[in-house]
């Protein structure tokens, strides 16, 4: 891994301009794999998405790494109160690294907290790094349709497990 600390903490509305400048430095490819459209630049409506935390049923984290953000993960509830949709990226000098585990594990870790039992969500099949890291969930099952990965994985399978020593968690 870089030998730059990452930390993980939660999102908020003061992360917009930080959260373009990665999406400034991320290929279209990562664009499209975790958007599902090839956005030239993310929409504002996106944005305040991906950083509103009002919501009793949502959880935003970031990635950080001297002042920059490097990865986002996310997670909605679903009707269904045990199950949520989860999203991530991480931009493309920082793949690979342990930065999306982390961000998955801990995700993972305030979903649980909230009685969320299950992460589901729609990974297109070029994404291979993202099907393996679902994979981190003992019980993660596919089924597709047209190139698309339906994934459910199953939380509660997960043994709370450490995080990388150069990841730290931020208040």
């Amino acid at each position: 891994m870089n030998d730059k600390q990452i930390f993980i903490r939660v999102a908020t509305g003061n992360d917009r301009e930080k959260l373009r400048g990665m999406f400034a430095r991320s290929s279209p490819n990562t664009i499209y794999r975790r958007f599902h459209i090839p956005y030239l630049e993310i929409p504002e409506w996106m944005l305040s998405l991906m950083l509103g935390t009002d919501h009793p049923d949502k959880e935003a984290l970031v990635a950080v790494v001297h002042e920059k953000i490097v990865g986002h993960a996310m997670y909605v509830g679903l009707a269904d109160d045990s199950e949520a949709e989860m999203a991530i990226i991480v931009e493309d000098s920082w793949q690979s690294k342990g930065v999306g585990k982390s961000l998955l594990l801990e995700l993972a870790q305030r979903a649980r907290l909230r009685d969320i039992e299950t992460f589901t969500g729609e990974v297109l099949g070029q994404n291979r790094p993202m099907l393996g890291l679902a994979a981190v969930f003992p019980g993660t099952d596919y089924a597709t349709e047209e190139g698309v990965y339906h994934v459910r994985m199953p939380l509660q399978a997960l043994e709370p497990a450490a995080l990388p020593h150069t990841v730290r968690r931020a208040a």
